[in-house]
């Protein structure tokens, strides 16, 4: 006699939806927003999804009606709702969403205020070079880390003078090109505080992977005092040895 097996679907199914939700949040999703470019983007993100999902029942149910007819003088009715169903509606639908994501771009790639902290990120192979420069004040440069003022805009100058980056903050915002030979400009408008990973999005070469880098947002006082003290000239302490 043959044993019969049972295959646990729906335990998997759990376990597979659970591996994707919590894929939702951390800091490096762009569905946990701490930014108000990523809420724009996460907006846009959950209207596509709706939609999807709609015009996917849409063509579902055309299906099931389309397996349960018999023909005959049914079929003319079924082919105006296909015609509906499975035509206008999903091009509207879709027609809709590029009007709708077009109207967004102008507020994602738009340069912050002329009053707005500047701070121009370097794309090396394979890590990134940060640079600050405020008035009054020595420049100062940090590897692979960055800090922000919660609540104020900042602008990134964005540079590279070897191949493609691409400079990616998913929970502050969307991410931007650093192309040789030009330069780009990103805002970030972080209303959070907290850490938050950033990546390279474009391969760039062996050590792709490993181009990672760090956003640490603080409040504007205590960002304040990291600028002041970064920007002091470095003290040099003599050694003594015994």
């Amino acid at each position: 006699m043959r044993k019969k097996t049972h295959r646990k679907l729906p335990g998997l199914s759990v376990l597979f939806a659970l591996c994707i939700f919590t894929g939702c949040g951390g800091i490096q999703s762009s569905l946990s927003t701490a930014g108000a470019e990523a809420e724009r983007i996460a907006r846009l993100f959950w209207i596509m999804t709706g939609a999807g999902a709609a015009i996917w029942l849409a063509v579902m149910a055309l299906a099931i009606y389309a397996a349960q007819s018999k023909g005959g003088e049914q079929r003319r009715p079924f082919a105006r709702r296909l015609i509906v169903l499975g035509g206008v509606i999903p091009a509207v639908v879709l027609f809709t969403l590029l009007v709708y994501g077009l109207n967004m771009l102008p507020s994602l790639i738009a340069h912050a205020p002329a009053s707005a902290m500047k701070v121009t990120v370097f794309g090396e192979r394979w890590w990134w070079r940060v640079r600050y420069e405020t008035s009054g004040a020595q420049p100062f440069e940090l590897a692979n880390e960055i800090w922000l003022p919660e609540g104020e805009p900042v602008e990134f100058i964005l540079k590279s003078d070897n191949v493609i980056h691409s400079f990616w903050v998913p929970s502050l915002a969307g991410k931007m090109d650093l192309i040789p030979g030009r330069v780009n400009h990103l805002t970030i408008h972080p209303k959070q505080s907290g850490v938050y990973r950033g990546a390279c999005a474009e391969y760039c070469g062996r050590a792709h992977a490993q181009m990672n880098f760090y956003v640490v947002v603080k409040p504007k006082a205590e960002f304040d005092r990291w600028l002041k003290a970064q920007s002091e000239p470095a003290s040099i302490t003599e050694s003594v040895e015994k």
